[in-house]
């Protein structure tokens, strides 16, 4: 077993402390409080936090489109370096490679119980006591839990990943929510081989999208975004065969595809009006997975017998379960030589810089801003 403290390298007269920007609601500034850190307890890892990334989600909550319970330490896609174990913890990461203080880590966003009715449905990310990580409200005493700060403490029933040494931390910071988010929607997916495959929206979601269905023998790819810049990178650098509006794509399925629609939509954008779009370009017995609409937003207008009639599947991803972490890193270990995925990390700034961070994560060309504690 592990050793619980001793990699800490404190003292009773010199505790080791730790800062975080701490969000206390929409337009109140952000608070830069420290803590003392305590070892670890049974069940729980603490882990120094090398980078985390600004998510869409994170935005929603900043921005107040979506609800949050303030004061909280906002913050999912980290890697963290292990710096002590707590005593009856497992020191194996889900694939059972050990796991020792100093190495590179990726964890579930949800810690889950293992144990209630979704638990035992593959449902683990909806579990009825699910801990989750950059969402939850700080109270008196409690210790970080969440990647806008300098540590994070690993709760009970969290999946943990070490990551290869080759793996950038640019790369490897989306794993724990973007990218293994699409490796959820992709193993609903499955098998995508010669499949026509239309990913709507090119930011990080839709990007990691559109890579992980070339990886997986997608014969067409098309992407469906409105901006110019994210359409050229679509095309470049993730190997879209066309990047355009909805009537680029109309065009696009009548003369490469004989006028049948897509097999497959991929829905990363969020937006009403880009699903409404996507469905008019889905082919009688296609699929649509719902992946980007993670805030409440206005309903819409849907014709059931539409739906019975052309034998449509919608299916809705949110989160993850903790294979599709696994299938994450081993796909970006591999991805991450052929596709420029650390390059989507425009800008960094430290802690104490996050306003100006959220501020530049808001801007469209930039897909991924870290914050480095």
């Amino acid at each position: 077993m592990m050793p619980r403290s001793d990699s800490l390298n404190r003292t009773a007269a010199n505790p080791l402390h730790s800062t975080a920007a701490l969000f206390q609601g929409v337009e109140k500034p952000w608070e830069f409080p420290s803590i003392p850190l305590r070892d670890p307890a049974p069940g729980e890892i603490l882990v120094k936090v090398l980078a985390c990334t600004i998510c869409g989600s994170d935005l929603h909550t900043i921005c107040g489109r979506r609800h949050a319970h303030p004061p909280a330490v906002l913050g999912h896609e980290i890697v963290g370096e292990v710096l002590a174990i707590g005593p009856n913890t497992s020191p194996l990461d889900h694939l059972g490679i050990p796991i020792q203080p100093s190495d590179r880590v990726v964890w579930g966003i949800v810690a889950n119980c293992g144990k209630c009715f979704y638990c035992l449905h593959e449902l683990p990310q909806k579990c009825s006591l699910a801990f989750k990580y950059g969402h939850q409200q700080i109270n008196e005493g409690s210790i970080w839990q969440g990647g806008f700060a300098q540590h994070c403490m690993l709760a009970p029933g969290t999946t943990l990943v070490r990551l290869p040494e080759h793996l950038t931390l640019e790369a490897a910071c989306p794993l724990s929510c973007a990218t293994s988010t699409i490796a959820a929607a992709m193993r609903i997916a499955a098998p995508l081989t010669n499949q026509r495959v239309l990913v709507v929206g090119a930011g990080m979601l839709g990007i990691t999208a559109l890579a992980y269905a070339r990886e997986l023998g997608a014969a067409r790819l098309a992407c469906l975004e409105p901006d110019s810049s994210r359409r050229e990178l679509a095309l470049g650098s993730f190997r879209a065969d066309i990047a355009g509006d909805v009537a680029e794509l109309e065009r696009w399925i009548a003369n490469k595809q004989n006028g049948i629609g897509f097999d497959l939509i991929i829905e990363c954008s969020g937006s009403n009006a880009g699903t409404l779009d996507a469905m008019r370009l889905m082919r009688t017995g296609g699929r649509c997975i719902l992946v980007g609409a993670v805030f409440p937003s206005a309903p819409i207008p849907l014709v059931f017998e539409e739906f019975v009639r052309r034998q449509w599947t919608i299916h809705g991803v949110h989160n993850y379960r903790s294979d599709d972490l696994v299938r994450a890193v081993e796909f970006m270990s591999d991805a991450q030589a052929r596709y420029p995925f650390a390059d989507l990390v425009r800008e960094t700034y430290p802690l104490k810089q996050i306003e100006r961070a959220v501020i530049a994560a808001q801007l469209r060309e930039n897909i991924r801003v870290a914050i480095l504690p």
